[in-house]
């Protein structure tokens, strides 16, 4: 179960507070064909993390091909 990284976007977003909040966002598309996205906080854009919530993710977009068969 792999997935490839399509795109990627740093994404500066305001708080309610007047702050800033900063996050990646992360096209991937599966092995399978599922496409989809995460949005990484900015302390898990690292090379420990982000393999990890990147995998999770593929893994719930492949579940509609392996329900069921």
């Amino acid at each position: 179960m792999g997935y490839k990284v399509t795109d990627t976007q740093r994404m500066t977003n305001m708080t309610p507070a007047g702050g800033t909040v900063t996050t990646y966002r992360v096209w991937i598309v599966t092995d399978r064909g599922a496409t989809g996205q995460v949005d990484v906080p900015v302390d898990a854009w690292n090379e420990k993390d982000l393999p990890v919530l990147l995998k999770a993710e593929a893994a719930k977009l492949d579940l509609a091909f392996t329900v069921g068969g």
